[in-house]
């Protein structure tokens, strides 16, 4: 499957490359068959939004873990945010950190760099090191690496960006928003379930997205919003696109299948940053991912112990946003193509081509061709089972989707010609994954 056409062939590896597309292709020795007949093929997913956590700002789980359970679901290269102790913002700690996760990791991987208002200068270095994007915060981020909160701050690191031509990817809430609501809601003594979507509401959201747009079309900065909530979000980007300014949208899984009705009902367990909209939200998500406005999806999976989770049993606001999801975001959108909302062509745009593109990667990543690395994610879309925990391996123990039936499976990851995946098992070690600079 590719984004414009899916046909029948075998494919050839030779030295972790494609090396032709064809039929009864024979390379006259010895040499391992795979055989997949009765599956899909798609080019290898690429997570470009994952929390790896190497020690781990606020959580256990680290980089072996997150990428054993992104191979395990499917995911062939992934993107580290740089919320990690030490934060990512010099070129420096860029470098251990390619070090550390060519050592431990079983994905393939690449790096986004931070910004904080006190690293302006290392920017142009980390870009030239290989960065795919730098990300930045609107608001606080609840660890060192501060958000820039202050505008000035905010416009003269998009000038940078600018000036060499880089790209900056954004969380966007309005931290003065944030706070205020903060402080009426405990002043409230407001502890119930929906406070927390009160705290981090659309608005809070909306405004921010419409400021970085208003910033960036004056500066002619790149940017890419990620973990957009609503349609009324993507309304503001493609706005800002008809006026000229190079503005991409990313979702994740959560908001095409969670809800606020589901904050309401469960609580801490499904709050994330910024929070899932109403149903109609939802709805308009799907359609906005299918259609083509919505340029990736990424799992912004984040493995919170179940200890800062359940903080929030009594008092919502003191739970810890986030949750793991790399394992589950290529199942979980197989069963939007099995209920009829996405084809296939389209998981690999979403997954694959689109997220190498914008960061960089392509045709390295993101692509079955001849010349590009050997990786597939490779499905049943036959398959009926259901999300459980127990199942997975991510170390964090648990799930959003616990008891969702889904409809497709990850049968095979295969990165640069190697399985390292089987039937959501590891099948291989941690140290064989390679650091892919932005080309």
């Amino acid at each position: 499957m590719t984004p414009r056409q899916s046909f029948r062939a075998d494919i050839r590896v030779r030295e972790g490359v494609i090396d032709a597309i064809g039929h009864d292709l024979s390379d006259g020795r010895d040499s391992e068959i795979i055989d997949v007949g009765g599956l899909t093929v798609l080019p290898g997913a690429i997570d470009p939004h994952s929390h790896l956590w190497e020690a781990g700002f606020i959580s256990d789980p680290d980089f072996a873990d997150s990428s054993a359970s992104a191979v395990a679901g499917g995911i062939t290269t992934l993107i580290d945010m740089p919320l990690t102790v030490p934060e990512v913002l010099d070129v420096e700690l860029f470098e251990d950190k390619a070090q550390l996760g060519k050592s431990t990791s079983y994905a393939d991987f690449a790096l986004h760099g931070g910004v904080s208002p006190d690293n302006l200068s290392d920017l142009d270095a980390m870009w030239h090191a290989g960065c795919t994007a730098f990300k930045i915060f609107t608001c606080e981020t609840g660890c060192p690496m501060a958000g820039l909160t202050d505008d000035h701050d905010l416009v003269e690191a998009l000038r940078i960006v600018k000036s060499f031509s880089g790209l900056a990817t954004f969380h966007a809430e309005n931290n003065d928003l944030l706070a205020g609501n903060l402080a009426r809601l405990r002043r409230a003594n407001r502890t119930d379930n929906e406070a927390f979507v009160e705290w981090r509401s659309e608005t809070v959201e909306l405004e921010a997205i419409n400021r970085i747009l208003f910033y960036a079309s004056r500066i002619g900065t790149r940017v890419n919003i990620v973990h957009v909530t609503s349609p009324a979000g993507v309304a503001l980007i493609h706005q800002a696109r008809a006026n000229g300014v190079d503005a991409t949208a990313e979702t994740c899984p959560h908001y095409l299948y969670l809800s606020s009705d589901d904050i309401a009902e469960r609580g801490a367990w499904v709050t994330c940053a910024p929070p899932m909209r109403g149903l109609d939200a939802r709805e308009g998500m799907r359609s906005l991912a299918a259609d083509g406005s919505i340029l990736t999806v990424g799992s912004d999976h984040g493995p919170v112990d179940p200890l800062l989770k359940r903080r929030g049993s009594n008092n919502i606001l003191d739970g810890q946003p986030g949750f793991p999801g790399n394992e589950t975001m290529v199942p979980l959108l197989l069963n939007l193509a099995a209920e009829g909302t996405l084809t296939f062509e389209r998981i690999a745009e979403l997954t694959a081509e689109a997220p190498a593109i914008l960061y960089g990667l392509y045709p390295r990543k993101g692509t079955i061709s001849v010349g590009s690395d050997a990786d597939f994610t490779i499905v049943d879309p036959e398959y009926d089972w259901t999300i459980r925990a127990k199942n997975l391996i991510g170390k964090s123990g648990w799930s959003p989707y616990e008891g969702l039936a889904v409809r497709g499976k990850v049968e095979f990851t295969i990165i640069r010609g190697r399985v390292v995946a089987e039937n959501g098992r590891l099948a291989s070690d941690p140290g064989t994954a390679e650091f892919i600079r932005r080309q």
